[in-house]
């Protein structure tokens, strides 16, 4: 239990949530670029203290959602 919550304090923890969550919004793997859209999100969880709701509002309102096209 200890080593569980020890992860879930990690920097790597935490991007590699925001980085599935892109993925299940987006319906893809990110991709590079992505990665402004990846930093912005990860800023915005951060300073909202961890609100997925601002995760999601980052994520759905990026350039990167707003204009993404559909699988070839």
């Amino acid at each position: 239990i200890s080593m569980i919550h020890h992860l879930a304090q990690t920097d790597r923890a935490r991007q590699m949530f925001i980085r599935y969550a892109l993925r299940y919004w987006m319906g893809r793997n990110e991709e590079l670029r992505d990665s402004r859209t990846l930093i912005q999100a990860d800023q915005a969880y951060l300073k909202s203290n961890g609100s997925f709701n601002a995760l999601l509002v980052s994520l759905l309102s990026s350039d990167t959602f707003l204009y993404r096209t559909s699988p070839k």
